[in-house]
C-alpha cells in the first residue's frame, strides 16, 4: 500500500509490460488479493489482541490507535506532498480542546464535540495553511512552527477559557467508553476508517498530483497544476485527521491541556513516520506501535530515553533512510522484479 513516486511509469510497470500478458494479470490480481488481505488480517488480530491482552497494555493500545491517525495525517504532509509541517500538533490539540472546552464551557455531549473535533481543526488548518504555504521547504516549517509556538502560549496563558497550565480535565468522555475493551474497539474501529479515507486520498488523482508536486514542483506548474491550491487541500484534509486524532486522545486521557499544542508534539508523528517508513502507506502507523511500546519500556529501565530514541533515530536515518517497513517493501519489490526477469528469461 506504499505511495507511488510519480504518475509516471515506474521501472516495475515496465517490467511487468514485458511480461506475458496472462502472466501481468496473474500478478496483479495476485497483488491486489494480498492489498485487501493485509489489513483485514491486521484489523481481526486488532480486535482480537483487545480481548487477549490486560488493562495497562489495553490503555496503551487505545494511545497507540489514535497516534497511528496522527503520524498517518501527517505523513500525507510529509510524505506525499513532501511537506515538513511543526504545526501538526496545533489540530491535534484543537481536536482534544473541542472535546474538554464543549463540555466545561456548553455542556455539550461528547459525541457531538467529537465529530464537531476534526470539522474545527479544518477549519483552523485553512488560515494558517494559507499563511504558512505561502513560503517554501525550511521557511514553511519555521512558520508553522511558529503557530504551533503561538497556540500553545494562548492556551497556557488564557486562563479563564483554556484553564491554563492546568488543562482541561473531567469527566466528559461517556460511561460506555470509560469500558477498556469497549473504548478500544471504539478508537479502533474510528481508526480503520479514518485509514481508510486516507488511503483513498493518497490513491486518487488528487494524490497523484501531489506527489508530482512533490517529485518536481516546477514541472507541475508548468503543465498547469495550481500547486499553491492542492497544497493548501491536502494541508486542511491533513488537520482535518489531525483534530480527530485528537478527540480520540480524549477518550483514554479524559483532559486536554497545552502540551498537546506545543511544536515537539508535532515532532512526535514525524518520528513515527521516519521509522515506519515516509514512503509508505502504513509505514507511520507501524512507526506508532514501535514508538510508543519502545518509549514505555524505555521509560522503565532507562532514565535519558530522549538521547536513546535520538539515537535511534539517527541510526535510521543514516542506515534504514526508508524506514522499518519501507526497507521490507523495497526488499520485496525487488524480488518480484526478479522473479519477473527470471519469468522473461524462461520464455
Amino acid at each position: 500500500m506504499s505511495s507511488g513516486k510519480s504518475p509516471v511509469p515506474t521501472a516495475s510497470s515496465q517490467e511487468e509490460a514485458r511480461v506475458p500478458t496472462g502472466a501481468g494479470a496473474a500478478a496483479r490480481s495476485s497483488s491486489l488479493a494480498r492489498s485487501v488481505a493485509t489489513p483485514v488480517a491486521l484489523t481481526v488480530l486488532m480486535v482480537a489482541l483487545g480481548f487477549a491482552v490486560g488493562g495497562n497494555t489495553l490503555t496503551t493500545l487505545e494511545e497507540v490507535l489514535a497516534l497511528v491517525v496522527f503520524a498517518t495525517a501527517t505523513n500525507l504532509l510529509l510524505g506525499q506532498a513532501g511537506l515538513v509541517s511543526f504545526g501538526q500538533a496545533v489540530f491535534y490539540g484543537i481536536g482534544a480542546y473541542t472535546v474538554g472546552l464543549g463540555w466545561l464551557h456548553w455542556h455539550l455531549s461528547f459525541w457531538l464535540t467529537f465529530f464537531l473535533a476534526p470539522v474545527v481543526s479544518a477549519l483552523v488548518a485553512i488560515p494558517v495553511g494559507l499563511v504558512a504555504l505561502r513560503a517554501r521547504r525550511l521557511y514553511f516549517a519555521l512558520s508553522t512552527l511558529a503557530f504551533s509556538e503561538l497556540a500553545y502560549q494562548l492556551a497556557e496563558s488564557r486562563y479563564d477559557f483554556t484553564q491554563g497550565a492546568n488543562g482541561v480535565f473531567g469527566p466528559f468522555v461517556p460511561s460506555v467508553l470509560t469500558d477498556p475493551i469497549k473504548g478500544y474497539l471504539f478508537l479502533l474501529a474510528v481508526t480503520v476508517v479514518s485509514l481508510l479515507l486516507m488511503w483513498k486520498v493518497t490513491r486518487s488523482p488528487f494524490g497523484l498530483v501531489t506527489r508530482a508536486i512533490r517529485e518536481n514542483r516546477g514541472r507541475a506548474q508548468a503543465l498547469g497544476v495550481n500547486v499553491y491550491r492542492h497544497q493548501l487541500i491536502v494541508f486542511v484534509v491533513s488537520g482535518f485527521f489531525c483534530g480527530l486524532a485528537g478527540a480520540m486522545f480524549v477518550v483514554y486521557s479524559q483532559s486536554a491541556y497545552p502540551e498537546l499544542l506545543d511544536w515537539t508534539s508535532s515532532g512526535t508523528p514525524i518520528f513515527m513516520a521516519v521509522i515506519g517508513g515516509m514512503g509508505t502507506f502504513l509505514g507511520p502507523a507501524l512507526g506508532a506501535f514501535i514508538y510508543q511500546f519502545g518509549h514505555d519500556e524505555l521509560v522503565r529501565y532507562v532514565s535519558d530515553w530522549q538521547l536513546v530514541l535520538g539515537g535511534v533515530l539517527l541510526l535510521i536515518v543514516m542506515f534504514w533512510p526508508d524506514g522499518v517497513l519501507g526497507s521490507l517493501t523495497k526488499v520485496k519489490w525487488s524480488q518480484w522484479r526478479n522473479s519477473l526477469n527470471k519469468g522473461g528469461s524462461d520464455e
